[in-house]
């Protein structure tokens, strides 16, 4: 089932009882690759067509053991790099008092610097409009310092912890 070359891709695609709604509604789609520096992998995405429940995840069906990446952003040029992140990973981004941990509902992505910018960026838009007083001020001053970031007018570093070893980040040159 799995490719022979890191070009050649395997697809199953079927439907199955959706654990939200109960009808046969859910489309699991299973693709096997061969990724270069990764290896063999699943992706694997899950989507039901009544209720909009929706699984993504990336499998690696060879262990590389647990990994730590550090990326550091300088200018606007390094917000471009590929960030592909696994279920089991931990982002973090200390200049900016920022972190994502992974959790029993965590998903998998793939995006850029720019992207994971632009994840925190939301939560903190949704902490700054629920919040008052003390919170409501941190939640403003994380808002400013994500878009300054955004903006590539603050340095950082970009790390990524992941048990498994299945996450990466690629940089512009490269990807």
């Amino acid at each position: 089932m799995m490719p022979e070359t890191p070009d050649e891709r395997k697809e199953i695609t079927y439907k199955v009882l959706c654990a939200s709604c109960g009808e046969e509604a859910l489309e699991v789609k299973e693709v096997y690759v061969k990724i270069p520096r990764f290896g063999k992998m699943l992706i694997l995405s899950m989507l039901c067509s009544r209720c909009g429940y929706r699984v993504f995840d990336t499998v690696a069906l060879e262990y590389s053991g647990p990994s730590k990446i550090e990326y550091s952003v300088r200018n606007a040029r390094d917000l471009s790099a590929r960030v592909i992140r696994s279920t089991t990973s931990t982002i973090m981004i200390p200049e900016l008092g920022l972190e994502l941990r992974p959790g029993p509902r965590s998903e998998a992505f793939i995006t850029n610097v720019e992207g994971v910018l632009d994840r925190f960026l939301a939560i903190a838009e949704q902490l700054y409009r629920g919040s008052e007083g003390n919170a409501k001020e941190r939640a403003k001053r994380a808002l400013e310092k994500i878009k300054l970031a955004m903006d590539g007018k603050i340095q950082f570093k970009i790390i990524i912890e992941d048990e498994a070893g299945n996450s990466a980040i690629v940089p512009p040159e490269e990807a």
